[in-house]
């Protein structure tokens, strides 16, 4: 029998079976596979582990690789080929893994009654050089873990061991190997993944607009079900899986650890990161209750450093946070013409955030109370070297207004007292 065509050809028909896209590229999706079950069968364990080598070839096509490496083993059970390996171990290469797919797959293309198999001319002590080999993979998998007892290959029943391709979810994750999952841990906890594994039949989730870190954390907190402690800088991306992913509880629970920052005295560094979290919250899902609680909270301290440091650069922010800064500030017109100063500073045009904080001013009460001051940044402006006709004009209403309020002011100011 010429076992390595025999071999090729049943390759073949479970690529067929399980609709390869092209038979020709790439891991598992023809030729590299079949090279593989062939030096399998051959027992040249440097050849073996130079085509898995291979696997890691071109990690972008690692999502898909996994998913037709799925499929294949799926028709290896449908074949009556049961193997006990998980996909991502032997795409990653793991020598229990390969050698486990080796002794099922010599069961099934070898003489079971017989303790040797003729490949290539070469007569090979199958269980001999199985067990070698085993013993080596063991000793590999292991080095460096003084504690931990070495792997055993699982005991076969009936020669065959269970294929549980289906218990396991793999999540991909930014700049890191998969992740392998209980589908049972991610259906109990989420709405959204019960949806795409069970009604969509998903075998791969894709996690990788997520630092992995952060993901292996938030999988931790859904296997325990309650918010174990994590990194403050960790936050955001936790709220934001619980909300994307619909899980309720930990929604509530990331809420209320940030709630539980916002009633402790804060300097401003805390001050910044708690007020940064309550942003995006608003931005995101347009919630703006913690903002509000926040705002209450620090109104009557003493924000000016705060707010100055905020605003240093007002080309780097928008309308939203200026308007929020008014509100922290309680509208204080000195500081807010101070920032206009300062940003002015070295400038040859007039930047859209500053006319959008002058109109915000109550011109009579900069006019009366900063006189100098209001007077200083309208100079300023006016002298900018390259300014537009259009903001020229706008500064000249300015002007108008500042004065027409005054002296409307001051009318009003003679007829009360008169």
């Amino acid at each position: 029998m010429d076992l390595t065509d025999d071999i090729i050809d049943w390759a073949n028909s479970i690529l067929i079976k399980a609709k390869v896209n092209d038979p020709t590229k790439d891991f598992c999706d023809g030729t590299v596979f079949m090279e593989l079950i062939v030096l399998l069968m051959s027992d040249n364990e440097t050849a073996v582990f130079g085509a898995l080598e291979k696997f890691h070839e071109n990690p972008s096509t690692m999502a898909y690789s996994l998913n037709n490496l799925r499929a294949v083993l799926k028709c290896l059970t449908e074949d009556e080929i049961i193997v006990d390996v998980n996909p991502l171990d032997l795409y990653r290469g793991k020598k229990q893994a390969v050698w486990q797919l080796l002794t099922v797959l010599r069961d099934k293309y070898s003489d079971t009654n017989s303790s040797e198999i003729e490949i290539s001319g070469e007569d090979v002590k199958t269980q001999d050089k199985t067990d070698q080999l085993n013993s080596a993979a063991d000793a590999e998998d292991n080095e460096g873990d003084a504690t931990s007892s070495c792997l055993e290959l699982p005991e076969l029943e009936d020669q065959h061991a269970v294929l549980n391709i289906n218990e396991s979810i793999i999540i991909l994750i930014k700049d890191g190997d998969p992740l392998c999952v209980d589908r049972q841990r991610l259906t109990k906890a989420s709405p959204v993944f019960k949806r795409l594994i069970d009604e969509l039949s998903f075998y791969e989730i894709e996690m990788d607009d997520f630092e992995a870190d952060t993901v292996g954390v938030f999988l931790a907190i859904l296997e325990e079900e309650k918010a174990k402690d994590f990194e403050k800088d960790q936050f955001r991306e936790i709220h934001k899986m619980s909300v994307v992913f619909e899980v309720l509880w930990l929604q509530i629970s990331c809420r209320s650890w940030l709630r539980g920052k916002i009633k402790r005295r804060m300097g401003n560094e805390e001050k910044l990161y708690v007020f940064e979290e309550c942003l995006f919250i608003l931005r995101k899902w347009e919630e703006n209750f913690l903002m509000d609680m926040l705002i209450s909270k620090i109104v009557c301290d003493d924000n000016t450093q705060f707010v100055m440091e905020y605003l240093k650069d007002l080309k780097k922010v928008d309308s939203i946070q200026i308007d929020l800064m008014l509100r922290i500030s309680v509208r204080d017109n000195k500081l807010f013409l101070q920032i206009i100063q300062q940003n002015l500073v070295d400038e040859t045009t007039l930047h859209k955030n500053i006319k959008y904080l002058l109109q915000k001013f109550d011109v009579v009460f900069c006019w009366a109370e900063h006189n100098d001051l209001y007077t200083q940044v309208l100079e300023q402006i006016r002298n900018l070297q390259d300014i537009s006709v259009e903001d020229l004009k706008f500064v000249v209403e300015i002007s108008t207004e500042t004065i027409k309020q005054s002296k409307l002011h001051h009318s009003q100011r003679i007829d009360y007292s008169i």
